[in-house]
């Protein structure tokens, strides 16, 4: 409990997601009644997307069963025993709940006996049952009493954390040492009381030793829903809920799961949200319904504060993170792999994440301005990854959530390097940091600094003209696709090819993130190896994708069959997302100012953009229908051909199919692949100014007499193009 600090919502305003970044960006005061509206509907519209989203995914998950998950049965038993005596003397104190306003309860003297018999004759309870009474009776701060709805409810929630803390103070020597302690906090320390009166985010236990009032300080979310005629969680409130569990899963890189404390009327509810999806775990009451209670309802209200205390005594690596981060979140972290010299059958792929109070040449320094910016979607696969230094290297943490049933990351980079593929990042250090978490494992790869995306490496060149970068645009297009082709023929497919997978340093094509990667059922690689090193069953992780996976995608990159719900994947479902990166690199140079992505990215749902795409791509001037306003004769030659690959089968135009089925099965073509490779060698690795070793060859195409790339709704200046 005392690891934590009450923190009020972060800033004013309606839209906590957009506001509570992890730097926590003041507000203007003095923003316009526009731009609150706009807040206000953007906050709406996202959390009914979040409802959609997990409303199917909900567990009833009883109390044992979550302490059975969190492997803390026996310590909660002797925790609730041994300290029985506290949560029976605040349970007399606590107040009553009726017609929505706090009162204060006025228990019968005949039952207060026969309670306070009970504990002081309890063998583990605190001999000092009367002390901690009279120190509760000295506790004057009763302001909630009075109050009523979302108000009283949340002022008498920090009245029980005050009461704690009363009781505490006076028990004996020796159970006052056997209070579970954090190493990161006193047992005395005073809790920052923040109120919040203008959106729902009411409360937040944050980490008091590094307590500054941000969303990356805040470890349990505290929501009010004062209204006790139903059990339901009613959607607005679930998806408050939600919205802070995913700002969370944003921010911050060391979660196992997002605990949210509901406090609905008098009952008292802990929701988990999970990367699988969220559990309900019912605490019980947390105050009397009735003014005048009797010592009937005394057992569930103690019990309900037992759970509650005990929960909040759990340091964060026992309670939602994978290590602890109770002094900081951003530091210098060492990886290091778990070995234990008595156990000869310790997994040696397993890791122990730590803090490092120095800097060595071991440890890794992590930090928000070394975040490489990354989609995270409410559930499903995660990952955040850093641009970091490893003994004095550049190189790239990843840490990765992934499903169980499904390929270890470093698993498939062994695959890859096994079968010599090219174009592969090198793995400087990978492991297991968590198993199993509600069914991910959580994993670690450190990898070498490949560059930056096709964009971003174009970007920076911008003094060569547009044919300059379209066919260095190209030659990338060029490599990933040969490095796509070499994985297939030994199995391995990519799966999730997006710009931050086409990387480029120095001319040289790199082709990383391979977490979503698949094992084809005629791999060549062992995967009876792999499966027993990295810890996974090869029997659940070849195969179709389920129908989950889609949603863990990067839509504006993904092949039309898989935003349309398509299961099975093949080689060209890569090749075309291979195709739309190179397209959208182009696309982002000659727009001012940049945008999300190609025409039709702002579409809404996935099945728009797949329809919209399937159009454009039918156009016989797509380049200008997707807004490439410009680009040279070798970039044409490539994405018609490339187009004609993906779209065509026995001449005819086969996109608005994939977009309208989602079985519709397009047939590999490898001859055709593969001789399309051939012509790349011929023509683009011949001419291109880049190639794998990173030397300028000689350029093809006219340069453009303007540096700066023309709007995407001017006319195609390229007179080349010819269906």
């Amino acid at each position: 409990m005392d690891c934590f600090a009450l923190m009020l919502p972060y800033v004013k305003g309606a839209d906590p997601f957009v506001k509570l970044t992890a730097e926590s960006v003041e507000t203007d005061s003095q923003s316009s009644d526009d731009a609150d509206y706009e807040s206000i509907a953007a906050t709406t519209k996202r959390r009914e997307q979040l409802c959609r989203e997990l409303s199917g995914l909900k567990t009833d998950m009883p109390f044992e069963a979550l302490l059975d998950v969190l492997c803390v049965e026996d310590e909660y038993e002797a925790f609730k025993h041994r300290f029985s005596g506290i949560f029976a003397a605040i349970a007399l104190r606590a107040i009553a709940y009726v017609d929505e306003t706090a009162v204060q309860s006025k228990i019968l003297d005949s039952a207060r006996a026969v309670i306070e018999a009970e504990l002081t004759g309890a063998t583990d309870a605190d001999s000092s049952v009367n002390a901690q009474l009279r120190s509760l009776d000295s506790y004057k701060a009763l302001e909630y009493v009075g109050l009523e709805g979302q108000t009283a409810l949340i002022r008498y929630f920090k009245g029980i954390l005050e009461m704690t803390r009363y009781a505490i103070a006076v028990l004996s020597s020796d159970n006052c040492k056997a209070w579970p302690k954090n190493p990161y906090a006193n047992l005395l320390n005073s809790y920052n009381l923040m109120s919040c009166q203008e959106h729902n985010m009411d409360e937040a236990l944050g980490y008091t030793k590094h307590f500054s009032g941000k969303l990356l300080d805040a470890h349990i979310p505290i929501v009010v829903q004062p209204a006790t005629l139903s059990d339901e969680i009613f959607d607005s409130v679930f998806g408050e809920m939600a919205d802070y569990a995913h700002a969370i899963w944003t921010c911050q890189s060391t979660r196992l799961f997002v605990p949210v404390l509901l406090i609905h009327g008098v009952q008292l509810s802990l929701v988990v949200f999970t990367r699988k999806g969220w559990h309900n775990v019912d605490l019980g009451p947390f105050a009397h319904t009735d003014n005048q209670p009797d010592s009937r309802d005394f057992d569930p209200l103690s019990g309900t504060i037992c759970k509650l205390l005990y929960f909040l005594t759990l340091p964060p690596q026992n309670f939602g993170h994978f290590c602890d981060v109770s002094h900081r979140i951003w530091g210098d972290y060492e990886f290091v792999r778990r070995r234990d010299s008595t156990d000869e059958d310790q997994d040696p792929v397993l890791v122990d994440v730590s803090f490092s109070k120095d800097s060595t040449d071991s440890s890794i320094t992590i930090a928000n301005e070394f975040r490489i910016e990354q989609t995270i979607n409410s559930r499903g696969r995660m990952a955040h990854k850093f641009r970091v230094k490893h003994r004095g290297e550049r190189a790239i943490l990843k840490l990765s959530w992934t499903p169980v049933d499904r390929l270890p990351e470093s698993a498939v980079y062994d695959a890859l390097k096994a079968a010599n593929i090219p174009n592969i990042p090198s793995i400087i250090d990978s492991g297991i940091i968590v198993k199993n978490s509600f069914g991910y494992r959580v994993e670690y790869l450190l990898i070498e600094d490949c560059g930056v995306p096709l964009v971003e490496y174009l970007q920076a060149q911008l003094t060569l003209g547009i044919d300059e970068l379209s066919d260095i645009a190209a030659s990338v297009m060029s490599q990933a696709v040969e490095c796509i082709y070499s994985a297939w023929n030994a199995g391995i497919l990519h799966c999730n090819i997006t710009a931050d997978s086409v990387v480029v340093k120095d001319g040289r094509v790199a082709i990383p993130d391979w977490g979503h990667a698949k094992f084809a059922k005629d791999c060549a690689v062992d995967v009876d190896t792999l499966a027993a090193k990295w810890l996974f069953d090869k029997n659940k992780v070849a195969g179709d994708e389920d129908c989950d996976a889609p949603t863990t995608v990067t839509p504006l990159y993904a092949s039309i069959p898989v935003l349309v719900g398509a299961t099975q994947r093949s080689i060209v479902d890569d090749v075309e997302s291979a195709f739309f990166v190179a397209i959208d690199a182009l696309y982002k140079l000659q727009v001012d100012p940049p945008v999300v992505g190609m025409v039709g990215a702002e579409v809404g749902g996935r099945k728009s953009l797949a329809f919209m795409r399937a159009g454009c791509m039918g156009h016989c001037r797509y380049m200008e229908a997707v807004g490439v306003a410009k680009c040279s004769e070798l970039f044409v030659w490539l994405t018609d051909t490339f187009r004609e690959y993906l779209f065509v089968r026995n001449g005819e135009y086969i996109g608005r199919d994939l977009a309208i089925d989602p079985e519709f099965e397009r047939t590999v073509e490898i001859q055709q692949l593969e001789r399309i490779l051939v012509q790349i060698k011929e023509r683009v690795f011949g001419e291109s100014p880049v190639s794998n070793t990173g030397k300028k060859q000689s350029q093809v195409g006219k340069s453009s007499t303007s540096v700066k790339a023309p709007r995407r709704s001017k006319r195609l200046q390229s007179k080349k193009r010819r269906r």
